[in-house]
């Protein structure tokens, strides 16, 4: 199976190397390849996001987690960072406009639809309604 990590699980990646991640989400990471795991470029972001506000807050936190968001995450999935392409963006606006979905998360199950990964979240629920599948692995083994 492959999977397309949301931002918090992707988040979590990082406590797991730091030995304080969720004991479900640990088990669970543990037990798939890194091969099989991808973000796409809205995960990216968010991420992106999260490092520059940290470093306006607090400069050597910042730095950590640049770094932890250069080598953990653009280096280790470099060619898994899917892009958004125009069938994302007609699978996106399907699951936007009916639904209201919040637009991340919209693009984000678009692009997991597109490339038929399994959708990694802490935030089930907000993705019940779409047609794709998900994984909570923070409740891992289910």
């Amino acid at each position: 199976m492959m999977y397309l990590l949301d931002t918090n699980a992707i988040s979590e990646t990082r406590k797991v190397y730091r030995g304080v991640a969720n004991t479900g989400f640990d088990e669970w990471y543990a037990s798939v390849l890194q091969k099989d795991l991808y973000i796409n470029v809205v995960v990216s972001m968010e991420l992106q996001r999260g490092v520059l506000a940290m470093e306006r807050k607090n400069i050597r936190q910042g730095a950590s987690l640049r770094d932890w968001y250069q080598k953990a995450v653009l280096d280790l999935y470099q060619g898994r960072i899917l892009p958004i392409t125009e069938r994302t963006a007609e699978l996106c606006a399907t699951f936007h406009v009916p639904n209201k979905s919040p637009e991340n998360d919209a693009w984000i199950a678009a692009t997991a639809k597109e490339h038929g990964l399994i959708l990694v979240t802490r935030n089930v629920a907000d993705f019940a309604h779409l047609p794709i599948k998900t994984l909570n692995p923070f409740s891992y083994p289910s």
